[in-house]
């Protein structure tokens, strides 16, 4: 697309449905007793991301030199919602920018370098707590939204029951083959857990080799949504894995820092990602449909 044909779009009821959708979502979570906090774009650490940082398919993220400091643009904010956490922050949610530059071979229609997450992360909390809550977000907000959808779209939003089916990974791939064929049979958003990834996500202590950690995948091939876990708070059981996984200790001096002095808190929590969701409510082929400006891998920015 040219910037004239990304401005003659007729984009404004998908702004509308994520514009009432953003509401409902922090509304709901403000009522729970959330507090909401700005964005970081940039810092000195920032989420690695799985694989391994060091192999040749990590994503990096950009840098800046700011004020004597090497900076990174902003891959998410777990690390510092858990630090936010470890402040006397109960329980947080932000509206995050997230910038990912990945190397993709296809585009998949689901993938955006820029884009948004409803983040949020509460103390003391276990993996059934935060996917009860997204479960309850996730059918409150389609009940809300369902008149105008079908109104604008002459889409039908599921009414999903509660609990969502849960699988782990290791039997996702054993009835369906893949995450992503799962998500095309199944007709209501599941979960999948038990995910093998960063260091930061809690592994079972009464179960190594599993995770505390869930993803939640919507139907109709629209796939994965929301990711999150439980967290890893000890100091060595962190420096455990980072070393296990390759990762540098000192690219993350400060958050071990305050691991080191015994301030982080046990926590969960998860981001739901705002342009996924809109493009699944609305029923959108490809993720740029509900981008004012479309920021997808491997195609360049217009504006």
């Amino acid at each position: 697309m040219n910037a004239l044909q990304i401005v003659s779009r007729k984009i404004d009821p998908i702004v509308e449905v994520q514009t009432r959708a953003i509401a409902y979502l922090t509304g709901e979570l403000s009522r729970k007793g959330f507090r909401w906090l700005l964005p970081v774009m940039l810092s000195t650490v920032t989420d690695p991301l799985w694989p391994d940082p060091s192999a040749e398919s990590a994503i990096r993220p950009p840098e800046i030199e700011a004020y004597g400091s090497r900076l990174r643009l902003m891959h998410s904010m777990i690390l510092h919602k858990q630090m936010a956490v470890a402040m006397g922050i109960d329980k947080l949610f932000i509206l995050s920018p997230n910038v990912r530059l990945e190397s993709r071979s296809a585009d998949d229609g689901r993938h955006a370098y820029e884009f948004t997450q409803l983040d949020f992360e509460i103390a003391h909390a276990s993996m059934d707590d935060v996917m009860g809550l997204i479960e309850e977000l996730i059918v409150g907000l389609f009940r809300e939204l369902r008149p105008f959808v079908w109104e604008s779209f002459e889409r039908e939003l599921p009414k999903p029951r509660r609990p969502f089916k849960r699988f782990t990974l290791e039997e996702i791939r054993e009835e369906f083959g893949s995450e992503e064929e799962a998500s095309r049979e199944l007709e209501e958003p599941f979960w999948i857990i038990d995910i093998e990834r960063e260091f930061y996500d809690r592994e079972d202590p009464e179960r190594p080799g599993h995770f505390r950690n869930y993803d939640l995948y919507l139907p109709e091939g629209y796939g994965e949504v929301s990711s999150g876990g439980e967290r890893e708070w000890e100091y060595e059981v962190i420096v455990r894995k980072m070393k296990r996984a390759g990762i540098s200790l000192e690219a993350f001096r400060p958050y071990l820092e305050v691991a080191k002095a015994g301030l982080l808190k046990p926590s969960a929590g998860a981001g739901i990602g705002v342009e996924r969701l809109i493009r699944y409510i609305v029923g959108a082929k490809h993720i740029a449909e509900v981008q004012p400006f479309p920021r997808i891998p491997g195609v360049p920015a217009v504006i």
